[in-house]
């Protein structure tokens, strides 16, 4: 039943059916690449879950060919949309420059709206990307690099 609801254009059953795929679950046979396909014709209809599963295919290789931008790409329509887990996601991408340009206040704004929602690992990377690189202390008003534009100091002894 959930195959032709997936072919009748079911989001929600063509994510299902790429999960099923992943996992060599539900008697389907366990293939990555079908998996990929199922999951990119739900993100194709703006399927958020769809959206940060294809982004995590791309990011590792599952099933797709690596690419890194795309990942990106699909990570933040999710983001967007409001899904925690991509935001968390983008945001540590973003800000430890994984696979992205590093970009760290993008990176805190898509972490900082993850933990928002309660998403308790963003709310722990965020916490690491406030502590002073030199002192370890946590920096409440950051002060940025003059060099590298990223790196947070919490006051100017630290930065020299």
């Amino acid at each position: 039943m959930a195959r032709r609801e997936a072919e009748g254009g079911s989001a929600s059953a063509q994510f299902a059916l790429g999960l099923w795929h992943l996992q060599g679950a539900e008697g389907l046979q366990l293939s990555a690449v079908t998996a990929a396909a199922w999951v990119r014709k739900a993100a194709d209809l703006g399927f958020a879950a769809a959206e940060v599963a294809l982004a995590g295919c791309y990011h590792t290789g599952r099933g797709v060919e690596q690419n890194l931008a795309l990942a990106a790409e699909w990570g933040r329509k999710a983001a967007d949309q409001g899904n925690s887990f991509a935001q968390f996601r983008v945001g540590t991408w973003n800000a430890r420059g994984d696979g992205v340009k590093k970009d760290l206040p993008l990176g805190k704004r898509y972490l900082e709206l993850s933990a928002a929602q309660g998403f308790e690992e963003a709310a722990a990377v965020l916490k690491e990307l406030r502590k002073c690189v030199a002192c370890g202390k946590l920096d409440v008003h950051h002060m940025i690099c003059s060099q590298c534009r990223n790196v947070r100091y919490c006051d100017k002894g630290c930065q020299l």
